[in-house]
């Protein structure tokens, strides 16, 4: 298998050969089961993971022990991204939902190839960009939206995603109770997101 081939193809860019050669020496593959933690928080994660297939998601415990979904990531996007940026030990854990192929980067790889690379340095510029624009986007529809908004609204954004993940995570996710949301779901069993 050829780690550039995925990466090349999953996040439409072009990777120079000298680029290539490094990520083909260096990357590896790996597989993860579904359940498994891939990054406890407090640990000090050395990793970032491209994901080829499967779902992952972040989640932060909060005082009464509840496990309160962050975050989402699915083919073609990239997890474990925090210390890479911050250099400091995971705010929250990730977990596989699905059995996941990934393609493990370390971070020093990472940095060697954003110095040497002008494209990849701007393609992590833009992915900061994209998360930034996305947490906005999800404080902004905690505040306005209903319960019922928000739950469009997520299907919308994630097509791909909805009918895979556990309604309990979704409803985490968009801060209602899963009992609410089975019921908004129930409500709107014909309605099409598409």
């Amino acid at each position: 298998m050829n780690a550039n081939k995925y990466l090349k193809e999953g996040l439409g860019i072009k990777i120079e050969e000298n680029i290539s050669n490094m990520i083909n020496a260096e990357a590896s593959f790996v597989k993860f089961p579904c359940k498994h933690i891939v990054l406890l928080e407090g640990v000090k994660s050395t990793n970032l993971y491209f994901i080829i297939s499967g779902i992952v998601r972040g989640y932060y415990i909060d005082e009464q022990g509840n496990d309160v979904t962050k975050c989402f990531s699915s083919e073609n996007e990239f997890f474990s991204s925090e210390g890479l940026r911050k250099g400091s030990a995971s705010s929250f854990t990730i977990e596989c939902l699905e059995d996941c192929q990934c393609i493990q980067l370390s971070y020093e790889l990472v940095h060697r190839i954003m110095k040497k690379d002008e494209n990849f340095k701007n393609l992590f510029i833009n992915l900061y960009q994209q998360e930034v624009n996305k947490l906005e986007t999800r404080v902004k529809n905690l505040t306005l939206m209903n319960a019922e908004e928000r739950y469009i609204n997520f299907c919308k954004q994630q097509p791909h995603l909805h009918e895979r993940i556990e309604l309990k995570y979704i409803a985490s996710y968009i801060g209602i109770r899963a009992a609410s949301l089975s019921r908004i779901r129930n409500g709107m069993k014909n309605t099409s997101f598409n």
